[in-house]
């Protein structure tokens, strides 16, 4: 009978042990303590996610108290949920192991369902404003989503010090800047003149033509960006490394265009081509050590067409993307690692520079005007409503073709507000077409990331209306009082010169400025 009562009483005791761990292992669930994760685990390895690795600066770096905005890094935090752009999904973690990201490389994400929650709250919300995107980028600068390296180079030191005195830029002034088109000038400049001093680009050497190394097949026409930078970066002595371990980043000089043009011409299938480009990227991978050192963080590559986003995301998500389609919803643009690239239509390739200009303030008869195909829902549906409508408005559709298309330059040139309404996708050459000819922008086209966001104040020289107010498009416009106008338009005269190609780069020009913000994006990830 003692053993029976020792048996019963031993049995009580492993219950007694076994609802304590459920009540702790319960508890953990619903309150958030320092290590419930590791609890968690003990029980569940299907509830480990991945997620941000802190990284510097901190949230009160002097960086973020700048914006004069405390809390824009705890408001950015939400709406990343609501765009969704860096998930671990199951193709991101695919891509992680691929590169052998280390268990200690891995951060648990506790609390993982009021998350979820607010995803599913915010994503009701489709429409990003310019200031909810700036939100973002302060909030992506105060955490790095890049991989840590798997071994340190000299190249990441010295991005750390550029880092470090871009942050604490003082004011000096530069007559070849205007403040009034930038973010924080004096950032800019201390940023730019840093990498004019430090940057080194190793452009790999593999790769065959026309799809890559040939510029040429991509100089003229609204994809012109991708062939121009290939152009100037493979002729710059300033910028290319003579060994690559001496790099801070790593160039795949590829065309989106050409791609397309090479494999699928005639086919809408944007996943064809994705195999292509993974068979690039496990050559360079299994050839050297640079992209799995960091799981492709110190990579970028330059890619206009409307393809690049899709074609680029599953293999190649972790490097720096500059691409022209840039909506932040649907094309997995990611604010603070991608770049968004300008659409430029160059209409003369031994002359970039040709017939730019405009008529002064005065001299600009025409109120608004948009002349285009009609791609997409958002341009048929303004012609709708402007069309025939009201003289100050000249909407039409595609203007008769002429030499030169002097028609259609000749209304910008003489207009004040030129519409640049989406298409297909929320990128147009129209936006730096306006700025080519001095004409104040007005940008129909939600949840696009205008290009050198991250720089430029482009609410100080652009006007921004939602597709959703069209309607309304001449009462905006007339809302913006004569003094305002001029004001822009000094603006848009100013910032001009950070949109133009030359046939040799010249300080602060476009190829400078692309170049720039990968540098700059590279800067502000680096561990």
């Amino acid at each position: 009978m003692g053993y029976g009562f020792q048996h019963m009483f031993g049995v009580r005791k492993l219950a007694c042990l076994g609802g304590v761990l459920f009540a702790i292992f319960t508890t953990s669930r619903y309150f958030e303590f320092p290590y419930d994760d590791v609890i968690s685990s003990l029980f569940s390895a299907n509830d480990i996610q991945l997620t941000k690795i802190a990284s510097y600066p901190p949230e009160n770096s002097s960086l973020l108290s700048s914006t004069g905005d405390s809390s824009a890094t705890n408001n950015a935090s939400s709406l990343i949920q609501t765009i969704n752009k860096h998930d671990a999904s199951s193709s991101s973690i695919q891509t992680i192991n691929k590169h052998h990201v280390s268990a200690r490389d891995v951060v648990p994400l506790s609390n993982l369902s009021s998350i979820t929650e607010v995803s599913r709250k915010k994503k009701k919300k489709n429409v990003v404003s310019i200031s909810e995107m700036h939100d973002i980028l302060v909030h992506n600068r105060a955490s790095s989503y890049s991989m840590k390296p798997r071994w340190h180079s000299r190249a990441d030191q010295e991005l750390l010090e550029a880092k470090f005195q871009i942050e604490n830029a003082s004011f000096e002034n530069d007559h070849y800047l205007y403040p009034s088109v930038f973010r924080n000038v004096s950032v800019f400049r201390r940023s730019y003149e840093l990498m004019e001093k430090i940057l080194k680009v190793h452009i790999y050497k593999e790769g065959e033509r026309p799809i890559f190394h040939q510029p040429e097949a991509v100089m003229k026409g609204i994809y012109a960006s991708e062939g121009w930078f290939m152009m100037q970066m493979k002729a710059s002595k300033r910028f290319i490394a003579r060994k690559p371990k001496q790099a801070h980043l790593f160039y795949i000089p590829y065309s989106s265009k050409m791609l397309k043009a090479t494999l699928s011409p005639n086919s809408y299938d944007r996943k064809s081509v994705v195999p292509y480009l993974k068979k690039y990227l496990d050559l360079i991978a299994g050839r050297y050590s640079f992209w799995n050192r960091t799981g492709g963080a110190d990579h970028f590559i330059v890619a206009c067409h409307d393809w690049a986003p899709d074609e680029t995301r599953q293999y190649m998500g972790t490097c720096i993307r500059a691409i022209c389609n840039t909506d932040v919803i649907k094309s997995g643009f990611e604010i603070g690692k991608d770049v968004s690239l300008p659409e430029t239509n160059v209409r003369y390739p031994q002359n970039p520079l040709k017939n730019l200009g405009g008529k002064p303030p005065s001299k600009r008869s025409v109120f608004a005007f948009f002349a285009g195909q009609m791609h997409g829902s958002l341009r048929p549906n303004l012609l709708r409503h402007w069309e025939n409508k009201d003289s100050d408005m000249k909407i039409f559709k595609k203007l008769p073709k002429v030499k030169d298309d002097r028609n259609y330059i000749d209304y910008m040139k003489s207009t004040k507000f030129c519409i640049c309404a989406k298409g297909s996708e929320v990128n147009s050459p129209r936006v730096v077409e306006a700025i080519f000819y001095e004409c104040i922008p007005v940008i129909i086209s939600d949840n696009f990331v205008p290009p050198f966001f991250e720089v430029l104040d482009w609410e100080s020289f652009a006007v921004f209306v939602r597709e959703k107010d069209i309607p309304d498009l001449k009462n905006i416009l007339l809302s913006i009082t004569n003094k305002k106008y001029l004001q822009m338009h000094q603006r848009v005269k100013k910032v001009k010169q950070h949109f133009l190609w030359h046939v040799k780069p010249v300080k602060y020009d476009m190829f400078h400025m692309i170049l720039h913000s990968i540098w700059y994006t590279r800067v502000f990830r680096v561990n």
